[in-house]
């Protein structure tokens, strides 16, 4: 007997140390998770650990994370589901407080326990184990799990571990969902601030011209480049009958039907979707022909016509946001068209002398105000703008730290219409300089936005090179743009003419890039047509030669000195004649080592 007690003791006294083992190892393995669903705030990396994790250690093949996302329950993230089944959405007002089996069903019975949507859900899933997410007493959704490969059930410790997961995932799940959500809050506030910026800039625009034409015409580059839309159309009333002013995309005999019911039924008074259309007929016609908002243009009780638009390249349907920001910008629209009418006449000299001091102060604020210094290079690039402004940009762009983007471009026209499609090449630039840029992929990028944005009157001449200050080699694509040189100190002259057309003519295009080494003392110059394209009293063009006598002869002068040495060549040709052309030009030189 002592010996069978000794036996029974030394036995609880080991399964105690093996329980007491089992649970440590539990538990330093919950603390590494714990760490490792800390590491990160960001909801997709957090939830496919917390997937992962069970999936690894259980052999669970299929399982889904369903959150509460505003007034509904929806499948954020699953592994090994159908297609078909990974973006449901359910509407379900309570959580499981415990995890608990998910009953089988049987053809067309659905478990009274469970919503009928979540219920098929569940079964052509073949999930059979719901564990909840409690935050704060708060449910925030449940993860959902199938069978084991090995087709056992879940043990006790096996559930126990799913419930300590899910505690542990619950606090991490929040602080990435409130994370998303200040993303969120924040991207709309900057939405809004860019809006606003927008509708200033547009606002400074349209009030420096009192020209009906250009207001419309600011209008429609406005709703291209905000809204991104393909299609537009604006209607204005007559004395009888409304009329198509412009249009693109739209077919001239839809809009032809369109305007006989403006005249035969009371139309919305205020910026409306197709859908919101009261007229069952008017609102039939739009959605034949894939009109998406009405915007009225009215002054004050007078309604003077409308705007139509078609769908957004993104896709993306039009928010409420998108119909203030719309009825503001054509309201301001609407005020400066009032103005045009009142004041056309009397103030035709003050619109234009305004449109061009606009127009200047647009170019020279998006030309580089200083020009980064790099190590080993010497870069000066200046603008000249003629009375009649154009459209000429250069820039200096850092790209990393072994990198640099020189470009320089030439917008087709005059005024503010080639300062804001500069304005728009520049912004468009700015943002796509990133370290894993592809150079062709740019331009090409750059090519559509122009061609899709703009009427075929517009297209924009760009040169772009990309500096390797590690390799002193520079890769480069010339669209269209005149032949920038490369001048070396031995009299050696090359130019730089690989590329491919110029912007805007195209919807798609493949640009081929050139490269060019840069050796000590080599010189890189840059120019608009407003240099070779100079003109004397006798309407004489300069041309390109004296511009290369002026570098050969001056070559080892400073690079800012080459360039005045060129501007005062183009001055003592031209005797005084003005000059209907933007001067720019960028050049830089490899220092001497």
């Amino acid at each position: 007997m002592a010996q069978l007690l000794d036996y029974l003791s030394e036995k609880y006294q080991q399964e105690t140390v093996d329980e007491v083992n089992r649970r440590l190892v539990e538990l330093s393995s919950l603390f590494e998770i714990s760490q490792l669903l800390n590491e990160s705030l960001e909801l997709s990396r957090v939830l496919n650990n917390v997937l992962l994790i069970p999936m690894g250690r259980l052999m669970i093949p299929r399982c889904a994370i369903i959150l509460r996302l505003k007034d509904q329950y929806k499948v954020v993230m699953s592994k090994g589901l159908a297609p078909a089944l990974k973006d449901r959405a359910f509407t379900r007002e309570s959580l499981p407080s415990k995890c608990f089996v998910v009953q089988q069903f049987e053809d067309d019975k659905i478990s009274p326990d469970l919503p009928q949507a979540f219920g098929e859900f569940v079964a052509a899933a073949n999930l059979k184990i719901a564990v909840p997410f409690i935050c704060k007493n708060r449910p925030l959704g449940f993860m959902l799990f199938s069978s084991k490969l090995n087709k056992t059930d879940f043990t006790g410790e096996e559930i126990d571990f799913l419930n300590s997961l899910a505690n542990l995932s619950a606090t991490s799940i929040e602080n990435a969902l409130q994370v998303e959500e200040i993303k969120e809050i924040n991207t709309k506030l900057d939405r809004r601030i860019q809006e606003l910026k927008a509708l200033f800039d547009i606002g400074q625009g349209l009030s420096a011209t009192l020209k009906a034409e250009e207001i419309l015409r600011l209008l429609t580059y406005a709703l291209m480049g905000q809204m991104l839309v393909m299609k537009y159309a604006i209607l204005l009333k007559g004395d009888a009958h409304f009329f198509v002013y412009d249009s693109k995309g739209f077919k001239p005999q839809m809009l032809e039907s369109i305007c006989p019911p403006f005249n035969q039924f009371k139309t919305p008074e205020t910026s409306r979707r197709s859908s919101q259309i009261e007229h069952p007929q008017l609102a039939k016609l739009f959605q034949q022909h894939d009109v998406k908002v009405l915007i009225p243009m009215k002054h004050q009780d007078k309604l003077l016509g409308y705007v139509l638009l078609g769908a957004k390249m993104s896709g993306e349907p039009y928010s409420d946001t998108d119909l203030e920001f719309l009825t503001t910008l054509v309201s301001q629209a609407v005020i400066s068209l009032e103005n045009a009418r009142l004041f056309e006449e009397t103030l035709e000299k003050q619109r234009l002398e305004e449109e061009l001091n606009v127009a200047r102060t647009i170019q020279k604020k998006l030309l580089p105000k200083t020009i980064p210094e790099i190590k080993g290079y010497e870069i000066y690039g200046m603008n000249n703008s003629s009375k009649q402004v154009g459209g000429d940009y250069y820039d200096v762009i850092p790209i990393d730290d072994h990198r640099v983007a020189l470009a320089i471009a030439d917008v087709s026209g005059k005024g503010v219409p080639a300062s804001l499609l500069m304005a728009n090449l520049q912004a468009a630039l700015r943002v796509m300089m990133t370290p894993d840029l592809v150079l062709p992929e740019v331009v090409s990028k750059l090519n559509h936005l122009i061609y899709t944005n703009t009427g075929l009157d517009k297209f924009i001449t760009f040169f772009i090179g990309i500096l390797d200050l590690r390799t002193h080699s520079m890769e480069y694509i010339n669209a269209g743009h005149n032949n920038p040189f490369q001048y070396r100190p031995d009299d050696e002259m090359h130019f730089l003419d690989i590329g491919g057309i110029i912007l805007g003519i195209m919807p798609s295009y493949r640009y081929n890039t050139g490269k060019v080494s840069l050796e000590p003392g080599d010189l890189v110059l840059t120019y608009t047509d407003g240099v070779n394209e100079a003109v004397n009293t006798r309407d004489e063009e300069w041309g390109e030669e004296p511009m290369y006598e002026i570098v050969r002869t001056h070559s080892q002068e400073p690079v800012k000195a080459i360039v005045d040495r060129i501007l005062e060549g183009i001055e003592a040709f031209s005797r005084g004649a003005q000059q209907a052309d933007d001067i720019t030009i960028l050049a830089f030189r490899r220092e001497q080592e």
